[in-house]
C-alpha cells in the first residue's frame, strides 16, 4: 500500500478496493454481529456503530470501523485532511498579516465590528493596489511582480477574515431557520384553531334549530279520537310529506354551513 504522506504514489481517483464486494457478504455480516453481541455481553459496553471488537479474524477486519490515523492525517482523492479541523492562522500559512489580529476571546459584538472594519480597510487597499497595478502595467509591466504579490497578500487576509466569520454565520443561519420554522408552525396552528372555532359555531347553530316534527306531534296528540279516525289517511300522507321536507331542509342547512366553512 502506498504511503499516506506520499502525494505522488496515490491516484486522484483510485479504483475501489476489492473487499467492498468480496468480503461484505451475508455470512460475514452475521459473524461480525455475533462477535459484537458477545463483546457487549462480556464488557457491558453499549453497542454502537463505532464499536470495535478486538481480535477479530482477518476476513472480518474490514467490516469494522477503521481506527483513527496515528498522525491525525489521512488522504482522500489525493487531498490531505486533519482530524483537528481548525483554521490555520496566516502565520502558519506563511502569509503576512495586514492589520492587528482580533483576539478570539473578545466579545462577539466587538469582534463583529472589528472584522467589518478590517474588511473595509482591506477592500479599500485592494482597490488602491489594483489602480497602482494598472499604472505599472501601462508604464513598465516588468515591475508588476511585487504589486501582484501585494494583491495576493490582501486577498489571503480577506479570505482569512471571512473564514474566521464562518461560525458566526452558521449560528445566525441556524437561528434564522429555526425562527422561520417556528413562525410557520404558529401560522398553521392559528389556522387550525380558526377552522375549529368556525365548525364549532356552525354545529352549535344547527343544534339550536327547532324540529318542526316536535310541534306537529304535540298538536296531533291533542286532537280527538274521533277526528283522528276520520282523517287518518289524509294526515298520514301529510305527516310523511312534512317529515321528508323537514329532513331535506336540515340536510340542506348542514351542507350549506359546511360549504360556507370549508368552501
Amino acid at each position: 500500500m502506498a504511503s499516506q504522506d506520499d502525494p505522488g504514489a496515490v491516484a486522484p481517483y483510485p479504483q475501489p478496493p476489492s473487499y467492498l464486494w468480496s468480503q461484505f457478504t451475508e455470512e460475514n455480516e452475521a459473524a461480525i454481529n455475533e462477535l459484537r453481541d458477545k463483546h457487549e455481553a462480556e464488557t457491558g459496553e453499549p453497542r454502537t456503530a463505532g464499536t470495535i471488537v478486538p481480535d477479530v479474524p482477518e476476513a472480518l477486519a474490514v467490516l469494522q470501523p477503521p481506527e483513527p490515523p496515528q498522525n491525525g492525517r489521512w488522504r482522500v482523492f489525493g487531498q490531505m485532511y486533519n482530524l483537528s479541523n481548525q483554521l490555520p492562522s496566516l502565520e502558519e500559512q506563511g502569509v503576512a498579516r495586514l492589520g492587528v489580529p482580533i483576539p478570539a476571546d473578545s466579545a462577539e459584538k466587538d469582534a463583529h465590528a472589528s472584522k467589518v472594519f478590517e474588511l473595509k480597510k482591506l477592500s479599500k487597499s485592494l482597490l488602491l493596489n489594483f489602480l497602482e497595478l494598472a499604472g505599472i502595467l501601462a508604464i513598465n509591466p516588468r515591475d508588476a511582480a511585487d504589486k501582484l504579490a501585494d494583491l495576493q497578500t490582501i486577498f489571503f487576509n480577506m479570505h482569512q477574515h471571512i473564514n474566521e466569520w464562518r461560525p458566526h454565520q452558521t449560528r445566525e443561519a441556524l437561528i434564522s431557520m429555526l425562527q422561520a420554522q417556528l413562525e410557520r408552525t404558529r401560522n398553521e396552528t392559528r389556522a387550525l384553531h380558526e377552522v375549529t372555532d368556525s365548525v364549532r359555531k356552525t354545529l352549535v347553530g344547527l343544534a339550536d334549530v327547532e324540529d318542526p316534527l316536535a310541534g306537529s306531534a304535540g298538536n296531533t296528540a291533542g286532537t280527538g279520537a274521533a277526528a283522528a279516525e276520520s282523517k287518518a289517511a289524509s294526515q298520514s300522507a301529510s305527516t310523511q310529506n312534512t317529515e321528508a321536507e323537514s329532513k331535506r331542509s336540515r340536510q340542506d342547512d348542514v351542507w350549506a354551513a359546511l360549504e360556507e366553512t370549508f368552501g
